[in-house]
């Protein structure tokens, strides 16, 4: 759920009272970067050396790239499903 806006609703206190509320913070891209760095670092852990070495430049283009998306595809009423999270980076590794 996020913030009001862009294609969301703001939901009422009433509705919201049925439910417990949790929120987390996007993590960093310090975070961000260790996480998918170490998923591809043990994925290629059996492949050459030259491959090895570019688990950090491939967690790092594919954080910026997902940044730029989400910069330039801003969710609208008429498009809507153009909300991004941490669930389309995994979709590379």
């Amino acid at each position: 759920m996020g913030k009001p806006g862009g294609g969301r609703a703001e939901i009422s206190p009433r509705m919201l009272s049925k439910f417990h509320v949790i929120n987390y913070i996007n993590p960093s891209e310090q975070n961000l970067k260790r996480i998918f760095e170490t998923l591809a670092t043990t994925k290629f852990h059996s492949f050459p050396e030259e491959i090895k070495a570019l688990c950090d430049p491939l967690a790092v283009a594919t954080i910026q790239l997902f940044n730029s998306v989400s910069e330039q595809f801003l969710p609208t009423p008429a498009k809507s499903h153009y909300v991004f999270n941490m669930r389309d980076i995994s979709k590379v590794f």
